[in-house]
């Protein structure tokens, strides 16, 4: 969907409070995911410069056969009291000339884990992954830089040739559901966390523009809102050259260039608020609400 600017509100949506283990960084492109943490203080703006790797992770997650490497995506989280409205403007600026970001973004009730990654439960690090989670993946395409894993995931299903064609394990239009590696050397050894967010249905995406906005009003809780580039031509040319590596991320190759100047880290600025839905408002509309369909059913008790 390619929208210069999307502001809705909608229904109040209440989030699930799940614990989660956030980290809040601004690593680099190629880090695991790490969370950003956002003011939402009345009154309050929140600036914030970060980078997403290359200028397709948003779009990736959009198709249900390849996913998106999470790599590839930027992730912020917010934590609600109350009712709230969310505004935020999300702008490519090229400080470092690798190219304009055209952004996307969703939101998510809740989180996936702090330092969680695609591919998490190969071997030895992933020995403390649980193995209930990798074995209900279904696997990697065979060109992934997390096929590796996919010995793992058929160990532990109990039936060998899953393999699918997943890039990654982020979905821009869908729940996310991620594991830690943990500590397995620790004594007692520490187990990966896994967590699920869940898509809330809200997104929106710049295909060809440097900004995209997002209003929302939602219910209290914690969320994920995780930006990543929306240009198709971009991800044409990046899953091209991915698929073109054949799997071999280490040895150099003409392959193996194009996919690393493919996904060069893209800068951006986030403008993010919130502002309380006022308690008085709020039972106010619902009242309104409440008489509109009371007069309705007296008009068909009286037709």
């Amino acid at each position: 969907m390619n929208r210069l600017k999307s502001r809705r509100s909608v229904g109040v949506l209440t989030a699930s409070l799940g614990l989660a283990l956030l980290f809040s960084t601004a690593g680099p492109a190629l880090a695991h995911v790490g969370y950003t943490t956002l003011d939402t203080t009345n009154g309050v703006v929140s600036s914030v410069d970060r980078t997403a790797s290359s200028n397709a992770g948003w779009i990736a997650g959009q198709d249900a056969t390849t996913w998106a490497n999470s790599h590839d995506n930027r992730f912020f989280t917010f934590n609600l009291a109350d009712t709230m409205t969310i505004d935020f403007t999300i702008t490519g600026t090229n400080t470092n000339t690798n190219g304009i970001l055209n952004p996307g973004y969703s939101i998510f009730a809740g989180t996936v884990p702090g330092g969680s990654h695609d591919g998490a439960g190969n071997l030895p690090a992933g020995a403390a992954v649980p193995l209930s989670y990798v074995g209900a993946q279904t696997g990697f395409a065979t060109w992934s830089p997390f096929a590796a894993t996919n010995d793992e995931i058929d160990a532990n299903n109990g039936a060998a040739g899953l393999t699918t064609a997943h890039w990654g394990q982020y979905r821009s239009n869908a729940d996310v559901t991620m594991s830690t590696d943990g500590l397995p050397l620790a004594v007692p050894p520490i187990p990966g966390t896994v967590s699920t967010m869940t898509f809330t249905g809200f997104s929106g995406s710049n295909a060809s523009g440097a900004s995209v906005s997002g209003q929302y009003t939602l219910g209290a809780g914690i969320y994920s809102l995780v930006v990543g580039g929306a240009n198709p031509f971009n991800l044409a040319t990046y899953l091209a050259d991915a698929i073109a590596t054949n799997g071999d991320y280490t040895t150099p190759s003409a392959a193996l260039t194009a996919y690393n100047a493919d996904r060069l880290a893209r800068t951006f600025n986030l403008q993010f608020s919130a502002v309380p839905i006022p308690a008085a408002v709020y039972l106010f509309g619902s009242g309104l609400i409440g008489l509109v369909g009371l007069a309705r059913r007296k008009m068909r008790a009286t037709a």
